[in-house]
């Protein structure tokens, strides 16, 4: 692992292979390690930049003492273009996601291409008005609440049952468990970002790098809601469904999406 400061903050980051540029954004609550598969395909004809954000694996934690914003982690992926020469991809799930659309805005011709797998930017059902932003909203209670009292582990629980299902955590090894609980104030962090992003749809429909939307068929609503809004906003999107899949494809179904990724890259690279 290499390392740079970004906001004073000290991050970890891999740097494999040689090739055109593509770099890779965790979810929340995990770390550069969720694209381990992929990368290993990637390096032999990419060079592949993939962070921990903040508070998420080898790198360091956010201040207490000061006050959290997205951009944060926005200027993780703006520091690692900074490494790289010419044209770029970005790669993203989740919060991962949410953050590469950001610096697609600011990076503007830069980015070759963009491959955003159920990117969580539920600031739009806010702004949009949408039925499916009550649904975020109890659950940011559900993992704030607990937070606050110091229970990490009801707030863990919270966030996981809801992404993963009751089951899948139920029957998820200890360890599993307590290391989602030990991410879990970061997360409450990242919850802050919906009530007050201003980034909207008109913003993201000015990123004309080619787009490719991914969605499980078994995704949550809110999360099915947003990729719609940005392929219909985003000129040269287009939407792919993973069959069977849910929110948490790059673990449950990994085989599948790195294909549709690896296709998707070799035919813009």
């Amino acid at each position: 692992m290499k390392h740079l400061k970004s906001g004073g903050i000290e991050i970890a980051y891999l740097d494999e292979g040689k090739g055109p540029c593509v770099i890779l954004g965790h979810c929340s609550s995990a770390s550069h390690r969720e694209w381990l598969p992929l990368i290993d395909t990637l390096k032999a004809d990419w060079r592949v930049l993939a962070p921990d954000f903040i508070g998420y694996g080898g790198s360091g934690f956010w201040p207490a003492d000061k006050t959290f914003t997205g951009g944060a982690d926005v200027d993780v992926l703006l520091a690692l273009a900074k490494k790289t020469k010419g044209k770029l991809h970005i790669v993203g799930h989740s919060y991962g996601a949410a953050l590469a659309l950001e610096a697609a805005l600011k990076l503007g011709d830069r980015v070759k291409g963009l491959v955003l797998v159920e990117p969580v930017s539920f600031h739009l059902l806010r702004q949009e008005g949408r039925p499916e932003w009550s649904e975020i909203e109890q659950l940011g209670l559900a993992v704030l609440d607990p937070v606050a009292k110091g229970d990490d582990r009801a707030a863990a629980k919270a966030f996981m049952t809801y992404w993963l299902g009751r089951w899948r955590w139920w029957l998820s090894p200890d360890g599993f468990k307590a290391a989602i609980a030990a991410t879990i104030p970061k997360v409450a962090l990242e919850f802050t970002i919906p009530l007050d992003a201003a980034t909207t749809l008109r913003d993201y429909a000015r990123i004309e790098a080619p787009t490719l939307l991914v969605a499980g068929s078994k995704t949550r609503a809110p999360a099915r809601a947003v990729v719609e809004l940005l392929a219909g906003a985003m000129p040269n999107a287009e939407l792919v469904t993973l069959k069977g899949a849910g929110h948490m494809s790059p673990f449950t179904h990994p085989a599948e999406l790195n294909r549709v990724i690896l296709d998707y890259l070799a035919a813009h690279r």
